[in-house]
């Protein structure tokens, strides 16, 4: 209600500031006092606008709350009877409006008229301007209004609103128009319009099409002429529609090229950009308005099938809305420079022949002062530098030049006003007043004669032309400006409607961040395609398929250097006759022109991506600020995320894993983004160790399965010497390369080795040991309290004085002790084997750091004082210490025990056929081992961690027992010594001496010298302790 009762204020508010200007008997004139004249004419077009829009048939149902309203309330006040009254005798609005500003129609109508000529010399401005941009050094720094006489202040202006804008002031006029009269201006009018176009935008989104417009005003009307009028205006429409085709798609191209152009120029020159100030407002006028024409027609009402062409989407459109937020960005960028340019030319070149054209007029005292007080003040403009950058001091108020030019607007009774009188003085103020304006404020000068506000009632539009520029690679790069054009859209808020900021802005914001969101997307969509054609190829440069390749061409070298040239002439010919022999193979397709392959044209775009992210730091939209950079970091991080948990799967091998990382990594290192991707990359590993535990637990445990199932072999060895675990065959023989890969067992020897295992630090860092080292540590806890419990439940004998030798006979539960203790020595072993990888891997990163932690550690006050806690948590996250395996310690006693068990069992084990030692394998290709068959060296490896914390354990029964066994006769004597001497040598006080060792071994390779000879026992120890032999040796 109370926005109808203003609507209905409206019309005579304007009849009352026209009524004053024809008072003071105001000219109106574009092309002489634009200032003046462009407010009026916007005054009276947005009014005629409002009252279309408000008496349309949408805002139908709104037209009936003022009867809804009255019968509601009962009440039928003053104001109620005008609005209604004022809705009756609108309901053509046009014509009405018309009658009431009748009296300013010669006022009025001549405002209108001068756009004509605006109008005329925008469709050829592009073409002038094409033919100008080749222009001399000398034209290029000569400002525009100086080199071009015809250039002013007119050419700025946006001739598609400038058509709506005259075309409505002219329908109100009273559309003085003489069809028969060829200079009749009122048809130079709207030839000039309606050979345009045939639509435009009234206001937001509500369409407004020109013929239909004036066709129904004139069948209304009384006009006897109005049927060749009618007629005439199908002609124009004609016109428009078939120049549509070309003539626009070619302006549109035109601008596209220039503004292309002139923003590399002034990239280069900055220093052009003042001088040169208004041919830039012009196209960005221009290119603003076909951007507007192109968009209101696209969303009309298609008159020809044939002429749809002309409003499709081309690359020349996306070029304009790029480069048009470019050059807009150069005037930001560039703004002191401006202003330093326009203070210089204020002061002389606009002001210096004003004051001699003045005293050429015949003005009064009150406008000779006016104008002189400009000109004063004009000169005492500065510019000052201060800490928050440069200042323009301007004791011109924006309102004094305004004040100059209605002054001189004024006609008098014998004369015409001064600005008709003097074109040059008019082209002068006009050109002071616009510099005056940019030196307050350039940036938003520039946005709001290149205001793209239109584009947010057109959102889809809008997308889909941002969809279009996604079909062009070599343009992607021009994306950035559609979220930049966002920044627009809040200019279309108006104060007196409040309720609009929360919806507009919101809207906003999600359109923007969907472009950029979107940009981000395409771009690692790319950068991922780009990875995976990167490392395709990489893999063609992997060892394994280049060595033959190598191997080839390095024996042909030598044979070639170590022959004679005829015998190598021979050689040729040999060669020649092999490859006819062989079947013909197709010769691989050579390389003939660029962007052929996959990976190049992925490129392409790619790199046209990336650039648009870095073109501009930050986007503001109603105070809130975008960052398109890391809209892309975000999704960058993403995927480098996806992509590493992609490739930690199971089952492949830590190696692998670390070259498919190390092939992503390069492939992101080559593209370069922008980006410290090294950095990246390790903060994503490290949040991957640290965060998300179902990727890591879920590969180490089934790496943990797999391994403990490999270890249960009983032909899987663990080398010290090799630092893995090997898998040998039942006649202690290696594995074959063909049969690496037949079972678990011989699985291990790829996964225990250290190359293995340094790539299974690198990949889940010190997190990812600590929890595979304490899952195994548990697991070996576990086993530990089984053995001693075992070995608890036999205390009794083994505490009784051991008179005889056959004591073992007695024991309870020996297979499953051996067999636990071999598996927990297999298990420490690995442990070992994780902790020297991870030391390996932070020795190799932070060598001076390992150096220091290593010498903390192993110094001599740390022997007698022990280590600090804190050193202890570093040395053991960087592997100089077993890391995760901490498990409850045993008293003395039960580590004595445990030693008289197996010392009690050393006679025991000599006797089995399952338990040879082997210095080194069987075979021809033979390896350095020192293990016993059946990994029973495991054993002693169970026995020294255990007894490890020790230190007053006797080792005599077991010194004597196997310095005693060479003097009987048994399979395994020498094997049984080993295992006797590595458990006693690990004490480091009670070791066997030397001498006595080696006798003990000579005497034991003697007696079993006949035995060696006989054929390997190929079985397993685990089917020898099952067996009904072993079982009757034990009694019950």
């Amino acid at each position: 209600m109370d926005t109808l009762l203003q609507i209905a204020e409206l019309p005579a508010t304007v009849t009352g500031l026209l009524k004053k200007m024809v008072d003071q008997r105001i000219h109106l004139d574009l092309n002489l006092n634009q200032t003046l004249t462009l407010p009026v004419m916007k005054m009276v077009a947005n009014t005629t606008s409002l009252l279309i829009i408000t008496f349309s048939s949408n805002m139908a149902k709104a037209l009936m709350i003022p009867d809804i309203y009255s019968k509601l309330t009962d009440q039928a006040d003053e104001e109620l009877r005008n609005l209604g009254t004022f809705l009756k005798r609108f309901a053509h609005p046009i014509e009405e409006l018309a009658n009431m500003l009748g009296p300013f129609s010669s006022l009025l109508s001549q405002a209108a008229f001068s756009a004509t000529k605006i109008l005329e010399r925008a469709e050829g401005q592009a073409t002038n301007q094409m033919q100008n941009l080749l222009i001399s050094q000398e034209g290029l720094q000569t400002p525009d209004e100086i080199y071009n006489n015809n250039a002013g202040v007119r050419d700025i202006l946006d001739p598609f609103q400038l058509a709506r804008w005259a075309f409505l002031t002219f329908l109100v006029s009273g559309m003085p128009w003489e069809l028969k009269n060829k200079d009749d201006m009122g048809t130079k009018l709207l030839r000039a319009i309606l050979s345009n176009g045939w639509l435009t935008n009234l206001f937001r989104d509500h369409m407004l099409n020109y013929q239909t417009t004036i066709t129904e005003i004139l069948k209304r009307g009384k006009d006897k002429g109005k049927a060749k009028k009618i007629a005439e205006i199908k002609k124009w429409e004609e016109v428009a529609l078939n120049s549509a085709a070309n003539t626009r798609k070619n302006k549109r191209l035109m601008l596209a090229l220039l503004l292309e152009d002139y923003c590399t120029l002034f990239e280069d020159q900055q220093i052009l950009i003042g001088p040169r100030i208004l041919m830039i407002l012009t196209l960005l006028a221009h290119a603003t308005s076909e951007i507007n024409w192109l968009v209101v027609h696209q969303n009309g009402v298609r008159k020809k099938k044939e002429n749809e062409s002309s409003l499709y989407t081309g690359q020349e459109t996306i070029t304009i809305l790029y480069y048009l937020t470019k050059m807009r960005d150069l005037i930001k960028n560039n703004e002191c420079i401006i202003k330093a340019y326009f203070i210089e030319a204020l002061k002389l070149e606009d002001t210096k022949d004003v004051e001699e054209m003045l005293e050429q007029l015949d003005l009064s005292k009150e406008d000779s002062s006016l104008v002189k007080k400009v000109l004063d003040n004009i000169q005492k403009i500065e510019l000052t530098e201060n800490e928050d950058g440069v200042k323009v001091e301007n004791p011109i108020h924006r309102y004094d030049m305004g004040r100059v030019i209605t002054a001189l607007s004024s006609q008098t009774q014998s004369s015409s006003s001064p600005m008709q009188m003097s074109p040059k003085l008019t082209r002068q103020l006009e050109i002071i007043c616009m510099h005056i304006q940019l030196l307050q404020d350039p940036i938003k000068m520039s946005r709001r004669i290149s205001n793209l506000s239109f584009l947010y009632f057109y959102r889809d539009t809008f997308e889909d032309y941002f969809d279009h520029l996604f079909q062009m690679p070599y343009s992607l790069s021009y994306s950035i400006a559609f979220p930049m054009i966002c920044q627009d859209f809040t200019s279309a808020l108006n104060r007196i409607c409040p309720e609009e900021y929360d919806v507009l802005i919101s809207e906003t914001h999600g359109l923007a961040n969907s472009f950029l969101d979107k940009m981000a997307e395409k771009t690692i969509e790319q950068i991922e395609t780009y990875c995976n054609e990167y490392t395709l190829l990489a893999k063609d440069l992997v060892p394994s398929k280049v060595a033959r390749i190598f191997s080839e061409r390095e024996q042909e070298y030598k044979k070639k250097s170590e022959t004679s040239e005829s015998e190598i002439v021979e050689l040729e010919d040999q060669e020649v006759k092999k490859k006819r022999r062989k079947t013909i193979v197709h010769p691989s397709t050579l390389r003939k022109n660029l962007f052929e392959s996959k990976i190049e044209n992925v490129t392409i775009g790619m790199k046209e991506l990336l650039k648009a992210f870095y073109s501009r730091n930050s986007i503001t939209i109603a105070s809130y600020k975008f960052f398109p950079e890391a809209f892309f970091l975000e999704k960058l991080t993403d995927k480098i995320t996806e992509k590493i948990k992609g490739f930690v799967h199971f089952p492949i091998i830590p190696s692998q894993i670390l070259l498919n990382l190390s092939s992503y990594h390069t492939a992101l290192l080559h593209i370069d983004p922008g980006l410290d991707i090294s950095t990246l990359v390790k903060e994503v590993m490290y949040d991957l160790r640290a965060n998300d535990d179902i990727v890591t637990h879920t590969y180490l445990t089934k790496y943990k399965e797999t391994l403990f199932t490999a270890l249960g072999s009983p032909h899987c060895y663990y080398n010290e010497s090799m630092s893995c675990f090997m898998a040998m065959t039942p006649k202690m023989e290696t594995q074959s390369e063909s049969s690496l890969y037949t079972g678990q067992e011989t699985f291990s020897h790829i996964l225990t080795s250290p190359d293995e295992m340094e790539a299974l630090s690198a990949i889940f860092g010190v997190e990812g040991l600590s929890w595979l080292t304490s899952q195994i540590g548990e697991n070996i806890t576990t086993s530990v309290a089984k053995l001693l419990h075992i070995v608890k439940d036999n205390s009794n004998l083994l505490n009784e004085p051991r008179d005889k030798d056959d004591t073992w006979k007695h024991l309870a539960n020996i297979p499953e002790f051996i067999l636990t203790a071999i598996d927990i020595g297999k298990k420490v072993s690995l442990v070992k084997l994780l902790d020297q990888g991870h030391e390996n891997v932070t020795k190799n990163r932070v060598e001076y750091l390992s150096g220091v932690i290593d010498m903390m550690v192993n110094s001599e006050m740390s022997n007698l004082l022990g280590v600090p806690d804190t050193i202890e948590k570093i040395a053991s996250a960087m592997g100089s210490k077993q890391a995760g395996i901490e498990i409850e310690r045993n008293d003395g006693g039960s580590s004595q025990l445990l030693v008289s068990m197996v010392s009690t069992l050393l006679p025991f084990l000599a006797n089995l056929a399952t338990s040879r030692f082997f210095p080194t394998s069987t075979g021809t290709n033979f390896v350095l081992l020192d293990v016993h068959q059946n990994s029973l060296n495991s054993l002693a490896d169970a026995v020294m961690y255990i007894t490890s914390s020790s230190s007053t354990l006797d080792y005599q029964q077991l010194v004597r027992n196997a310095l005693s066994l060479p003097l009987e006769s048994h399979k395994n004597s020498m094997g049984a010594i080993v295992l006797a001497h590595s458990i006693i040598s690990a004490g480091g006080k009670n070791d066997i001496p030397y001498c006595v060792f080696q006798s003990a071994l000579f005497q034991s390779a003697m007696l079993q010298s006949s035995i060696d000879k006989k054929d390997l026992h190929s079985g397993t120890i685990v089917h020898e302790l099952n067996s009904r032999k072993i079982t009757k040796l034990f009694k019950k």
